[in-house]
This record gives structure tokens, C-alpha cells and sequence, in this order.
């Protein structure tokens, strides 16, 4: 790893942030370190200028002026977004980031209202202006679509510490009001997609060691406020959430954290982002850059046909061609393509790999009881790429998970980019799913033609399934099963299953085209692990390389490759509405939400920023 990678990944925010909070003075050197790294313009620097703002705002009495006089350099100079001076290797456009460039900028403009900010000749207060609507259009987007990083146990971190920094110092109470309506819906997403405090859904965005190891999770710190299943020792103020765990001006509303904790058997449906189908219906102007180009952008949307000329747009008019991040968009960026509007033709020809860069929209069924938690976005894109979507996931406990992928490999050679997809994280190309209740079905067909930039195409899938974490662990050929205490898995593929020499973990299935079924249960369904396994092996399975067919005890499972999934001939819609859950139920783009569970309730209205709560 190379030194910008190492110190993008060190700590975003610094542990004497506690003691300042107490009122204690600290070496001031960690703050120093903070801000060498913001004025390198290193990625990520953004997390940091959080931490900055709030030691600035809710500190300032407690540091030297000689550390103060450094925050005020670092904060007048920063870059605080794309189409600003000077060139940089700073990612500002997924979701997370926008919220942190805008409100970082909102909050430093508020601070020095009056002062010349050197990396733009502009004033704090015009800087206010600039970044005021960019904020509220992201609170918007998120109240009519939810995030586009959905149930995301990595990035709701990053979107949790700008909110916590608005709700505590922004003196516009729009923003304040409206910010919090947002918080609740996030804590929200996390209650109804947790499992005994782990959040551990399927995501948009989500890396290797939150799958295999909950307790890795960047949001456990957010997870203990929120359910308090003590899964960890103590908060972390090393992490950009200490922002949050110190905040003073927003409280999780009850409700949600009795429904974070609630262990009866639930199904949640809900719907996520937008497809890149949508967008043209959805914004009015499609080559306005801040509205149409920002949310494309939010998605990670660059080379797809229906991206693509808006993502040159804001190359060249922004002149980003130096950032390390974009530079490729260099080997597209032809000005006759573009005069004659061939760009989408022409990745259309290419199909280039990183088209699944592009988050879009996810319905996603969850299916919880007091013993394990399976949850999976359904029929997501089956047959493309994709960068970091984690598709299914079968959670037993903080030490043990169950799920599938289709090894992919690395686009680029340089280390800031070439982390997703790989061998665990995103997939080659993306299965058919579909979960009813306890039991899901995925369908793999490896097939076709690589992508642009696509340098391997595997021809297998794996499962991740440590059956050295399992309590026993039974194979037989294409069938495996693993009991935890009186929970029980079973894994069953099309073609025989085998361990990867030399590991515990990663189970093979080799094959172009293939099928995984998952079942979860409990003892008292089946009496004994005995009784489950010979249970599991009676049931008919058929698979002609399109259509699977599950006989359960309950009934009949059927998912066809980019088709109809049914149970007991019942058609199942996997189009859901924004939430359809025993707590809350709403249609996209919701006039308001009404939470209810254990006679509490709360009531959210975002454009006339309504929140009341019954407690």
C-alpha cells in the first residue's frame, strides 16, 4: 500500500477529541496532524475537515492560539469543491462525499463569514450560498429516494458525521430541521435492517471485512447508540462517527430504537435510489449539472450510455481531467464523439466494466427473527457488472455469515481505485436473486463476452461459510450445513461444492452457470440438525439453466434467469414501494412517514418539516 492509501485509511478523527469534549486541554499535535493532511488534499481529506469544524465550533476556547491560527489557515485554503482552483487527488462526488464537501464549506463560511477564503478569493458568506441549496437538494434526495449507498455499513459513518455537524452549529433552522427528519430516516434503514445490533443488509456499498466480520462494521459505534447490544467496549473517537457519539443536538427517537430492537419474526421491503432508466422521468432538466449531474454523480454513474455525456460535461467544464480518479474518462473525452453524441453508441459497443461502478436502484427484502437475519436486494441487474453491491446475506451472529459472489478482478493498477470489485467485494457479474422469507435463491449465468477493462472473467462462484465458526458442519457433494447453537444454515449448489486449498472460508462452485440455494431455520422447526439435513436432501430441486425450482415443506419456490420469481404459483412483485414493513409503510417519494411500534410513534413530513414524536 502505498504512503497516500496508508494515511487515507489512518484516523478521521483523533482519540483527544473525548478529553476536549470534557473540557480537558490535550496535545494539540493530533490536531496538527489533521490538518497537514487536509492541506495535502490527499482523498478523504473531507472526513477530516469534518473533525476540524467541530473542534473549531465547540473547542476554540480549549486550543492554543497558535493551533488555532493553523485551523483558520487550513480552513481558508481549502479546496471545498470540484469546480474550485488547484488540482487535487480528493473524491468528492459519491454520496457521502457530496454531503461532506457542502456542508464543510456551508459550516466554514458560517465560521468566517467575513473573511477572504485563498483557494477562491470568495467570503465566507458567499461560500454559505453556494453550498445553502446543494445541502438541502441532498436532504431532498434522500427524503424522496432513500441513499443511494443503501444499507450501507461503511458509508452511513460518512453521511451520519456532516448531519451531526449541522444539527449542532448551522443557525439556519431549515437546514437544522430537515437534517434531523434525514437522521431519523437513517436510523430508521439501520433499525429495520439489524440483526441484534449488526447491520448487516445487503448494500450498495460494502467491503470484505464488514461481510465476514460484523464487528467490523464502520457504523457498530452508531449500532451501540441506537440498540445498545453491547458489541463493542466503548466508543471509538478515532472514527469520523465520534462526531456523531459527541453531538449534542439530536436525539435517536425512541421508537426507532425499540424497532432496532424488536426480535419477532418481521419482513421489511424496501426501496432504494433510482435506476439510471428513471432518471430522465425524475429531473427536469437532464443537463443541468447540479441537479441531474450531482445525482448521477451520487450513484457513481460515469461510462454507462446513459451517464456518459453528462460525466464529460462536468470533466471538461470542470477540468478534471488531472484527477486521479477521472483521468480514464481521458481515453472517451474525443470532441467529435461528442459534437456528434456518439459516446452512448459507443460504450454501449464497449460494455466497459466500469459501468458497474453505477449504483442503482435496489429493492430489498429483509427477513429477521430472534435467531438470524437474511437479507437480499432482489433481482438487482442480474448479468452486470459490479463494483461493491453486496447482493444477499445470511447473518447467525457477529462471528458468523453466509454469502455468494462471483469472483471479480481489479479494472486499474494504481492502488487508489484497484480495491472493487475483486475476489470478495462486488461481483464478476451479478446473480438473478429473489428471498422469500427463509429462503434464498440466486441464479449465475457466466456467460458472454468480457467488458472493456475487464481483464479476467472466472468461471465459478464461491460462498463464504467459516465452518470453523459453526458449532458442526455436515458436506455432502453440493450440499453443506452448519449449525450455531440452535440455529441452522443450509447451502446447496448446482455442481459439487469444495473448500479452496488451505482455507476454512471460501467454498467453491466451479461452473459458467449455476444456482445457489440458502435456508435458514431454528431447532424447533426441525427437532435436531439430524432431521434438517435429511429434510433439505428430499426436497426436489430442478435447474435447466434458466429457470430453478425449490420444493420446500411450505411450498414451491420458482426463479427464472431475468424473469418471473413465484411461490405456490403466486407471481411475487420485487418492485417494492419505499417502505412496506410492520412498522411503517410508504409509497416512493413519500409525503411523510408515520413510525409506529410499542404504542410510540413518530410522525415526519419533510418539505413543512414536521417531526413529532409520541414517546
Amino acid at each position: 500500500m502505498n504512503e497516500e492509501m496508508t494515511l487515507k485509511m489512518n484516523e478521521k478523527c483523533f482519540p483527544g477529541i473525548r478529553e476536549l469534549d470534557a473540557g480537558k486541554p490535550i496535545d494539540e499535535g493530533q490536531i496538527i496532524g489533521m490538518c497537514d493532511f487536509i492541506d495535502s488534499r490527499y482523498d478523504c481529506a473531507d472526513f477530516r475537515m469534518v473533525t476540524i469544524l467541530r473542534t473549531l465550533y465547540a473547542y476554540r476556547d480549549l486550543l492554543s492560539e497558535e493551533t488555532v491560527a493553523r485551523i483558520r489557515k487550513t480552513v481558508l485554503s481549502f479546496k471545498y469543491w470540484m469546480d474550485e482552483p488547484g488540482d487535487d487527488t480528493m473524491c468528492y462526488w459519491s454520496e457521502n462525499h457530496q454531503l461532506i464537501f457542502h456542508t464543510c464549506e456551508y459550516l466554514a463560511g458560517q465560521y468566517f463569514p467575513d473573511e477572504t477564503f485563498t483557494n477562491t478569493g470568495m467570503t465566507g458568506r458567499e461560500h454559505m450560498e453556494k453550498a445553502r441549496p446543494k445541502i438541502l437538494r441532498w436532504l431532498t434526495y434522500r427524503w424522496e429516494y432513500g441513499f443511494t449507498e443503501f444499507h450501507s455499513n461503511v458509508y452511513y459513518e460518512e453521511d451520519i458525521a456532516p448531519l451531526a455537524n449541522i444539527v449542532d452549529f448551522s443557525r439556519d433552522t431549515e437546514m437544522v430541521a430537515k437534517t434531523k427528519i434525514i437522521m431519523d430516516v437513517l436510523f430508521l434503514d439501520m433499525a429495520l435492517h439489524s440483526y441484534k445490533g449488526l447491520f448487516a443488509a445487503a448494500s450498495g456499498r460494502c467491503y470484505e471485512e464488514q461481510k465476514t466480520d460484523p464487528r467490523q462494521q464502520f457504523t457498530l459505534d452508531m449500532s451501540e447508540r441506537l440498540s445498545g447490544y453491547g458489541n463493542i467496549d466503548g466508543y471509538d473517537y478515532t472514527r469520523l462517527s465520534a462526531n456523531f457519539i459527541l453531538c449534542k443536538n439530536y436525539e435517536i427517537p425512541a421508537v426507532i430504537r425499540d424497532i432496532s430492537r424488536d426480535e419477532s419474526e418481521v419482513e421489511i421491503r424496501d426501496s432504494m435510489g433510482l435506476d439510471l432508466s428513471e432518471i430522465r422521468k425524475e429531473f427536469e432538466d437532464t443537463k443541468d449539472i447540479d441537479t441531474t449531474g450531482m445525482y448521477l454523480w451520487a450513484m457513481e454513474a460515469f461510462t454507462n450510455p446513459e451517464s456518459i455525456e453528462m460525466a464529460l460535461k462536468i470533466f471538461n467544464e470542470w477540468h478534471l481531467q488531472t484527477n486521479g480518479f477521472l483521468k480514464d474518462l481521458g481515453m472517451v473525452n474525443i470532441p467529435i464523439l461528442r459534437k456528434l453524441r456518439l459516446l452512448p453508441l459507443l460504450v454501449r459497443l464497449l460494455r466497459p466494466a466500469t459501468n458497474g461502478i453505477a449504483i442503482q436502484r435496489a429493492d430489498t427484502y429483509t427477513y429477521k427473527t430472534d435467531q438470524y437475519m437474511m437479507s437480499t436486494a432482489q433481482a438487482h441487474h442480474p448479468g452486470f457488472f459490479a463494483d461493491q453491491q453486496h447482493i444477499w446475506q445470511l447473518t447467525l451472529s457477529p462471528d458468523v455469515s453466509v454469502f455468494t459472489t462471483h469472483p471479480a478482478c481489479e479494472f486499474f493498477d494504481d492502488q487508489a481505485r484497484n480495491f472493487s470489485p475483486s475476489y470478495w467485494v462486488g461481483s464478476g457479474r451479478l446473480p438473478h436473486s429473489f428471498q422469500h422469507k427463509n429462503v434464498h435463491m440466486s441464479i449465475y449465468r457466466i456467460t458472454g463476452r468480457k467488458g472493456f477493462l475487464e481483464r479476467t472473467l472466472n468461471h465459478y462462484t464461491h460462498a463464504w461459510f467459516p465452518r470453523e465458526k459453526f458449532d458442526e458442519v455436515v458436506h455432502h457433494g453440493r450440499y453443506i450445513f452448519g449449525r450455531l447453537g440452535d440455529t441452522y444454515a443450509a447451502l446447496i449448489g448446482a455442481n459439487e461444492l469444495a473448500y479452496k486449498e488451505g482455507s476454512d472460508t471460501d467454498l467453491l462452485q466451479m461452473g459458467r452457470v449455476t444456482y445457489w440455494i440458502c435456508e435458514a431455520a431454528s431447532k424447533n422447526q426441525y427437532n435436531d440438525f439430524d432431521n434438517f439435513i435429511s429434510t433439505i436432501e428430499r426436497r426436489k430441486i430442478d435447474f435447466d439453466g434458466r429457470t430453478l425450482t425449490y420444493r420446500t415443506d411450505g411450498g414451491e419456490m420458482k426463479l427464472t434467469y431475468k424473469g418471473e420469481a413465484r411461490v405456490d404459483g403466486q407471481v411475487m412483485d420485487t418492485h417494492y414501494p419505499r417502505l412496506a414493513s410492520p412498522y411503517v409503510n410508504a409509497p416512493r417519494k413519500p409525503e411523510g412517514l408515520d413510525i409506529r411500534y410499542n404504542e410510540k410513534r413518530l410522525h415526519l413530513q419533510f418539505d413543512n418539516m414536521t417531526r413529532e414524536e409520541t414517546k
